[in-house]
């Protein structure tokens, strides 16, 4: 029995749907969607995407299409609905950081507060960036890699002045900062950590990469905190990977560790616990093929 009426949401809206909805037999009450007006909320452990301040889950269908530039947007559209049993349409699997944080965020894994608007104008969300990430906050591209496309933001005043200089192309998350010493990058080959490393950062210097100064120093596997290895494990195992590196950040006021991203294609850093985990990873596999 259908429900009446039943609500349905048309993301992004399709060219004559109006006209095609008069051939049914029973009310539908349309809203015709588009990407710019979505907004991803990771906020204490719970998720939300809302159309226009209106929970997806209001919907009972969803007709979820996407462009090549839209498609990791429905993919994580998609994780979701999947999650709260929204009947929706079939979108094509694609990956980004906002992907990323669907799928660990659904899982439970422990991520910063963060904020994905679809909206161009940013400047019209001030209120729900400070709300859900307060300042000072860090802005990442979903696409970028190696902190090169991640900003510290201080306070609103300069985050209107960056915002300016925003390509319209781009697309970006907004996090809360966790204060930190240092983070995580803990690799995993075949479910099995097999490296790990302290990454402490350059003095004024807020991203813990080794390619913006950061200092390495590698810890042998058997002392890296349980949890610390846990983390890393179900991210690697939860995305489908059999090669990663997590980026956990412990945060220095609190100790709560937090999931930062899962980098397909880490460096190996030469003479350390990094080699010889690439050697264990490379060296299975050419195993299977042998067997």
């Amino acid at each position: 029995m259908v429900k009446t009426p039943l609500n349905l949401l048309c993301l992004p809206s399709v060219k004559g749907i109006d006209q095609v909805l008069k051939k049914f037999l029973f009310p539908i009450n349309l809203v015709e969607g588009n990407f710019e007006n979505l907004a991803f909320v990771f906020q204490k452990n719970k998720i939300k995407i809302l159309y226009k301040n209106i929970d997806l889950k209001s919907f009972d269908f969803i007709w979820l299409s996407s462009f090549w530039d839209s498609r990791d947007l429905a993919y994580a559209v998609k994780l979701y609905l999947k999650k709260f049993k929204i009947a929706s349409t079939y979108v094509e699997k694609s990956t980004s950081k906002l992907t990323d944080q669907m799928f660990c965020s659904l899982a439970g894994l422990p991520v910063p507060d963060t904020l994905f608007l679809g909206v161009k104008d940013i400047t019209s969300s001030l209120k729900q960036i400070k709300t859900i990430c307060d300042y000072p906050l860090i802005i990442k591209d979903t696409k970028g890699s190696r902190g090169l496309d991640s900003i510290y933001i201080k306070n609103e005043s300069e985050l209107v002045e960056k915002l300016k200089q925003f390509p319209n192309y781009r697309k970006f998350l907004f996090q809360k900062y966790i204060p930190n010493l240092y983070d995580w990058g803990v690799l995993v080959a075949n479910g099995v950590v097999v490296s790990g490393e302290k990454s402490y950062p350059e003095i004024g210097e807020f991203r813990n990469n080794v390619c913006n100064g950061a200092k390495e120093v590698f810890i042998s596997p058997n002392k890296i905190p349980v949890d610390i290895k846990e983390i890393a494990i179900r991210a690697n195992n939860l995305l489908g990977l059999s090669w990663s590196r997590s980026d956990i950040i412990v945060d220095s006021n609190t100790q709560k560790p937090y999931l930062l991203e899962v980098n397909r294609m880490p460096g190996i850093t030469l003479d350390t616990t990094e080699m010889d985990g690439a050697y264990k990873f490379l060296s299975d596999k050419l195993k299977n093929l042998e067997n």
